[in-house]
């Protein structure tokens, strides 16, 4: 329950720093926590990125879409069925590799979401987990390294410093491409 209240205090920080940016419930947040937990644990295991998207019925329950299972570095979720709302993706970023910065969300991961117009979620292999503003591009951590199973074998800040927040500039300059 401490790092779910410590994710909640980060996300409720990232949210005064992006107007636009709503901090999540406690539900949802702890429902992500249970999904994004057994989830990166099975990509690290697997070196496959898995996805789907997290839904919210009518009297505010949480679930999920089935998991599509990608490759190392990409995963597309299945279209959802008719009726369903997405109120955000999820997906991890696989085992660690050494050259490919996958402990912030891809510029992709972050146009992607902005583009279906929904929030992300996003677990690294160093036991990160994201949030993305769909509206903002904002992305923050909503718990920082360690906090899901993490991939023995990763390299700690192979690309520098990981910030708690990024915006869509700030990660276009981190991946060296312009917009």
């Amino acid at each position: 329950m401490r790092k779910i209240l410590t994710s909640l205090a980060a996300l409720a920080t990232a949210a005064s720093l992006t107007p636009s940016a709503q901090a999540q419930d406690a539900v949802e947040m702890e429902f992500v926590m249970g999904l994004m937990e057994s989830m990166n644990r099975l990509s690290v295991t697997f070196n496959r990125e898995v996805c789907g998207f997290i839904l919210q019925d009518a009297d505010g329950n949480y679930s999920s879409t089935k998991a599509s299972w990608g490759g190392e570095a990409s995963c597309a979720s299945m279209p959802l069925e008719p009726g369903m709302r997405a109120i955000s993706s999820w997906h991890t970023h696989a085992a660690w590799g050494r050259g490919y910065d996958g402990e912030v969300p891809s510029i992709q991961d972050v146009e992607g979401d902005m583009r279906f117009g929904v929030n992300g979620w996003v677990g690294t292999p160093g036991g990160r987990l994201w949030y993305v503003d769909g509206t903002t591009g904002t992305m923050s951590q909503a718990c920082g390294r360690g906090c899901l199973p993490e991939d023995p074998n990763f390299f700690p800040e192979e690309h520098g410093p990981v910030a708690e927040v990024y915006t869509l500039d700030a990660l276009y300059t981190r991946f060296g491409r312009s917009r």
